[in-house]
């Protein structure tokens, strides 16, 4: 009722007594309830007074527009534009939205600070070695036991441990492709994919992804008739940027086709520990049946971004990823692996994150409140159940690249929408985290940043 306007920002919500007598039910259970929506910054509760609407959109905008799809190919040039964009931001009052990195403020500090102290304290010295090829043998069985949340199913050495998710993308990338093979991505496309395509040589052709369903299989099917598609490398939850998740059924459609094409699929699940309502997402990885499905994940956006604990479990192709992985850049940090293998075995990890998804989804809620306010009118905004960034179109006349060094002087900084295409597409499109410790230098930038954005709309 208050997603749809009946209750609005400021209305006192029925008492427990009322509650309890229209709906038959205990006094406990609705006090519970009433929490839970504290907990999600959606009520209030005022001391003797009662309940109250704390958050509500103050209109509820459309979700961003997809692009269609082009079925062809490119080669992939973004690493000139990200140097370009990528400018030393500084000052207490500086704000950016662009980086999407979890503000270390909201992770586990003191979890983090006794992890550390009792792995240093093994007189045995042995954290200072350097790691076995595969990883921390300790480190892989908790990942491989966390998968059961998932319904995935595979072992401790079917684990490789890598520094971050990004190589272990681009670990299973080499190991499927050669230079000028082309590679199928959803579109929009994290900008870190298209500088591992660029990095390898890669050609890219894209399917549409819809912020609010995802890819669809038939644009799979009909792009893999016209093109030589070599792999296909989808982010399955919450894409960065627009949010979106690949539905229950196309996760089976894909982990099919790619057991029966015989066409590899590298599965980037970054975000799918952030969730906001429910359970956590299922994976592509849960259905696969022969291994053509290579899974990738990390802890760089959950628990401690700075250690660059990512892995993989790359199913028929662990021997080859294990292989490039070790010419590469050899074992991953022991200590690191030990720290992170700690706080999951602890339990310190999954308090954190039911902690963590709270936070970011009342950081979701503000943040949205404040760009439908005060950003031009026919803006357009994605509402993900998870993740943390919103992918935003503006009216077609602003460029939000064009008023990048503009925001930088004001102190403000967020990731232009040229950045998730290959082909410079997404031009009055941006993407903007909601993973700051949020305080009021944070609204007052988004306010700023709106009127950037309509000054501009007027000139």
């Amino acid at each position: 009722m208050i997603e749809e306007g009946v209750y609005k920002a400021g209305d006192k919500l029925p008492s427990l007594r009322h509650l309890q007598k229209e709906n038959n039910a205990s006094v406990g259970t609705i006090l519970q309830s009433f929490n839970y929506l504290i907990d999600k910054g959606i009520i209030d509760s005022k001391e003797r007074s009662g309940y109250f609407v704390r958050h509500q959109s103050v209109k509820k905008l459309p979700i961003p527009r997809s692009l269609p799809a082009s079925f062809s190919e490119s080669e992939v040039y973004i690493d000139e534009l990200l140097q370009k964009i990528h400018k030393e931001e500084s000052g207490a009052d500086f704000v950016s939205f662009a980086n999407a990195i979890p503000d270390h403020r909201l992770l586990p500090f003191n979890g983090i600070k006794r992890a550390i102290q009792n792995v240093s304290r093994d007189i045995t010295g042995t954290y200072l070695t350097l790691e076995q090829r595969n990883g921390n043998k300790e480190l892989r069985e908790e990942i491989s036991k966390r998968s059961f949340l998932w319904n995935g199913n595979f072992y401790a050495d079917e684990v490789i441990i890598t520094n971050g998710a990004k190589e272990a993308l681009l670990c299973c990338l080499k190991a499927v492709t050669q230079p000028g093979d082309t590679v199928l991505v959803q579109d929009p496309c994290y900008y870190g994919i298209l500088q591992i395509l660029e990095c390898l040589d890669l050609k890219l052709a894209t399917i549409p992804s819809d912020p609010e369903t995802g890819i669809k299989f038939t644009d799979i099917e009909n792009i893999t008739k016209r093109l030589q598609i070599k792999a296909c490398l989808f982010v399955s939850n919450f894409n960065n940027p627009d949010g979106a998740c690949i539905s229950t059924e196309t996760k089976k459609q894909l982990a099919n086709f790619a057991n029966n094409r015989n066409i590899p699929i590298i599965e980037d699940d970054l975000y799918g520990e952030i969730f906001f309502n429910g359970s956590r997402p299922d994976t592509i990885k849960a259905y696969d049946k022969n291994g053509w499905v290579m899974y990738c994940s990390s802890f760089t956006k959950t628990l401690v971004p700075g250690f660059r604990i990512g892995w993989c479990a790359p199913g028929r192709f662990l021997s080859e990823v294990s292989r490039i992985k070790w010419m590469y850049n050899g074992s991953t940090s022991n200590f690191n692996q030990r720290v992170v293998q700690q706080l999951l075995s602890s339990g310190i990890y999954d308090r954190h994150l039911q902690r963590y998804r709270l936070e970011l989804h009342k950081n979701l809620l503000r943040a949205t409140e404040l760009i439908e306010k005060h950003f031009p009118n026919g803006t357009k905004i994605s509402c993900p159940n998870g993740g943390i960034v919103l992918w935003i179109e503006l009216p077609v006349r602003i460029n939000p690249l064009l008023l990048y060094d503009y925001a930088i002087e004001k102190g403000i900084s967020y990731a232009p929408g040229e950045l998730f295409s290959a082909k410079k597409e997404y031009d009055n499109y941006l993407r903007l985290n909601y993973c700051n410790v949020w305080e009021p230098k944070i609204e007052k930038a988004l306010e700023k940043l709106g009127q950037i954005f309509f000054q501009s709309n007027s000139e």
